[in-house]
Formats: structure tokens, sequence, C-alpha cells
């Protein structure tokens, strides 16, 4: 069985997994440009990752992109070549503060933070994740919104997805790994120093 069939299938379900499978192995990646060994990775931050990827990213990812192109083609009737540039714009504005935000929302309530930390943790972390954002995303998503069908999209996103985690992952963890305290603002939390 091929991906899209699995995809045509199942298109939640598939989603909820690759990006499941994405999330893990940026926060693999993350853990490892923080300087730890393979034995040393914090399996619970992994797993956390993994959950994002799982619970958050690739479902609310599938609503995201139907909606979108829903909105953008039916409601809007824009449709022409160069339609894919404010479809950037706006899934810079919306969707992508709104995503990083609910990760680091999702990585606190795994963690039983209090809520105090968790909007701590999205003020520190907002404006980062933003400006390391508009580096990636806006060419990754001409591709997106220009070339990619919509049903594909967050397959191709997720490829792209490796490299945000990555930054995702070490933004959230302040850097210093889920369980380092924070140099930067005296914060010793262990996740949110964590999407």
């Amino acid at each position: 069985m091929s991906y899209t069939e699995v995809l045509s299938a199942a298109p939640i379900q598939t989603k909820a997994v690759t990006s499941a499978t994405v999330y893990a192995i940026g926060d693999i990646i993350a853990q490892r440009t923080e300087g730890l060994e393979v034995g040393e990775l914090d399996r619970g931050r992994i797993v956390r990752s993994l959950a994002a990827g799982l619970i958050g990213h690739g479902p609310l990812s599938h609503v995201w992109y139907d909606v979108s192109e829903d909105f953008f083609e039916n409601v809007l009737k824009l449709t022409q070549w160069w339609s894919f540039i404010p479809k950037v714009v706006i899934d810079q504005i919306l969707w992508g503060p709104f995503w990083n935000n609910t990760y680091i929302v999702l990585l606190g309530i795994m963690q039983f933070q209090k809520p105090s930390q968790v909007w701590a943790d999205i003020k520190r972390t907002t404006i980062p994740l933003v400006i390391s954002g508009l580096k990636l995303w806006p060419l990754a998503h001409c591709i997106t919104y220009g070339l990619v069908p919509v049903e594909n999209r967050l397959l191709w996103v997720d490829a792209v997805e490796i490299i945000w985690v990555t930054i995702l992952a070490t933004q959230a963890s302040g850097g210093g790994g889920h369980g380092a305290p924070n140099e930067n603002d005296g914060s010793s939390n262990p996740e949110t120093q964590k999407s």
C-alpha cells in the first residue's frame, strides 16, 4: 500500500503519525546539537515532542491546509498562479504563531506546568520563533502553496519540518535542554526550556 493510498483511506491519522515521526526526529536532532550523546538523550522530551506532533501538528495542520485552501479558492476566488503569495503571508501571520504557541502549551500540559510558567514560555519564545520562522518558512511555503497539492502539503511541510522542529525544540528548551536551566532568564523550568 502506497503513502497516497494510506493517506486517502485515513488522512488525519496518516498525517498525525507522519508529524509524530518528524517531531521525534527533530527533537533528537535538537538534543544532539545541544551536545548530548545518544545515550544521554532525554527520552521523555522526545516522547513529548512525538505526542505534540501526533495529537497537535498532524491533525491541526490537516484542518489548516484544507480550510485555508477552501477559503482562498471558494471565498476569495484566488486561483491565479500568484495566489500562493497571500497564502504564504496569511500562513506566517496566523498559522505559524498559532502552532508554535500550541506546541508550547502542549508541552506545558504534558509536564504538568503551572499556567503562569506556560504563559512565561509563550512570551519568551513567540518573537524569537516568529523571527526564526521568517528565515525558513516563506521560501518553503512558496513551494507548499505554489506547487504541492493540498492533500500532500503536510508531507512536504513535514520534510521541511525536521529543520524547523530542531529550531523549535531548541528555542522551547531555552537552548539548553529540557532539564537545564535557561541561562538567559534564570528559569529552571525543565521543559519550557522546551513547541
